[in-house]
């Protein structure tokens, strides 16, 4: 967790420094509320019929993926407002974490500014049903706790054994088992950066263009700065919804 935060701190954000804890044994980390019997892994699912999509057109390629406005509805409804005002359009990637994680969706090439429909910064909204899976795009500001219009979209780093020992001895205040051997399984059989549960509203996940992902992902980038050398850019985000090829 401790090398994941100090990678976000190198592009300048104010985090909390947690000094490598697991972020399970954080006592205000909302995991510890959840409700696990209700529990559906959908980013592992394929979109369902008339599912709010969108695809990111980038100068590497697109990928797609579905939103989540039942686990996340102010989230999604900032970015649908931001994509259909065309905010995104020819943003720059301003920071990548190789292999990690790629940021986009800031007012300023910096990356320091974003945007909301009311200027105000978005509550995180948590939720049982999202993880940290390749893929996942989680919103991010400058605040932790809160999001905004930009935005990163996950790779992954090895599911250690000791991060499955510590999900395994997770506790609630309570004392009873915290983590079902459901979630860990699925951190074992998925790339994913566990170490991030809890911490970011996770409102998308992609499902296809994984190829496109990964280039963006192996851009090579400052170490301190995270700026690609090579600039990519968001060239729109095109919304609509997701309907399988019915014969």
């Amino acid at each position: 967790m401790k090398r994941f935060l100090i990678a976000f701190l190198a592009v300048i954000f104010t985090l909390p420094a947690l000094s490598g804890c697991f972020l399970f044994d954080i006592p205000q980390n909302p995991i510890l509320d959840y409700d696990f019997s209700e529990m559906k892994l959908i980013q592992l699912e394929e979109p369902y019929e008339g599912q709010p999509i969108f695809t990111v057109y980038t100068t590497l390629g697109e990928f797609s993926a579905m939103l989540f406005p039942d686990d996340a509805p102010n989230t999604v409804e900032n970015f649908i407002s931001r994509a259909e005002e065309g905010f995104y359009d020819n943003k720059p990637v301003f920071a990548v974490k190789e292999t990690e994680y790629f940021i986009t969706g800031a007012l300023n090439d910096e990356g320091t500014q974003g945007v909301t429909s009311d200027g105000n910064l978005i509550p995180n909204e948590y939720s049982v049903n999202l993880w940290p899976f390749k893929g996942a795009v989680m919103a991010f500001s400058g605040k932790q706790g809160f999001g905004d219009s930009r935005f990163f979209t996950l790779g992954s780093v090895p599911f250690e054994d000791r991060i499955a020992d510590e999900m395994r001895n997770a506790v609630r205040r309570d004392g009873s088992k915290l983590i079902p051997d459901e979630l860990i399984q699925a951190f074992q059989e998925n790339p994913n950066i566990a170490e991030a549960s809890g911490g970011y509203t996770i409102f998308a996940q992609v499902y296809n263009g994984f190829d496109v992902l990964d280039k963006i992902l192996t851009l090579k980038s400052d170490e301190d700065s995270l700026r690609p050398f090579d600039e990519i850019l968001v060239e729109k985000i095109e919304l609509s919804e997701y309907y399988s090829k019915l014969t």
